[in-house]
């Protein structure tokens, strides 16, 4: 494949990519798709008590799964492997909008704390440097 043929199919590629996600995302966000893309993972979140990274990376585990089967067999069983692609990159683009909101999250909880002079509830280090609320306290502002 020359330059001009993977651009072609590069550009091809991602713009049926993004449209897969537009068309996805208002039946995942049952009408919530204007007011909050990530609806689908807050609300499953809320329900069992896991952060909704948590419920992405399952979601996303599901597809990496499948994509390491093609590696080994080359062979895919419920539809093509350039579907489970454009499902993974979706879903790395929804990690990246839950990553943005969290340091605006981040953000709004430190300048209140600064406003108000209330210290801080305890924090647990990530191993990514980032700070988390203690278990006992998961929920919190967000």
């Amino acid at each position: 494949m020359n330059k001009k043929q993977y651009k072609k199919m590069r550009d091809s590629f991602i713009s049926e990519t993004l449209q897969l996600s537009d068309n996805k995302r208002i039946e995942y966000t049952e009408g919530n798709h204007n007011d909050n893309v990530l609806w689908n993972f807050d609300n499953i979140s809320n329900n069992l008590g896991i952060e909704p990274i948590e419920v992405l990376s399952v979601y996303l585990s599901k597809h990496i799964s499948s994509l390491f089967s093609y590696f080994k067999t080359r062979k895919t069983y419920s539809e093509p492997i350039e579907e489970r692609i454009k499902d993974i990159i979706n879903y790395l683009l929804l990690m990246v909008a839950m990553i943005e909101r969290d340091k605006k999250s981040s953000l709004f909880i430190s300048e209140l704390t600064e406003v108000t002079n209330d210290k801080p509830k305890k924090k647990i280090r990530r191993e990514n440097g980032n700070e988390e609320k203690s278990k006992s306290n998961k929920k919190g502002i967000k």
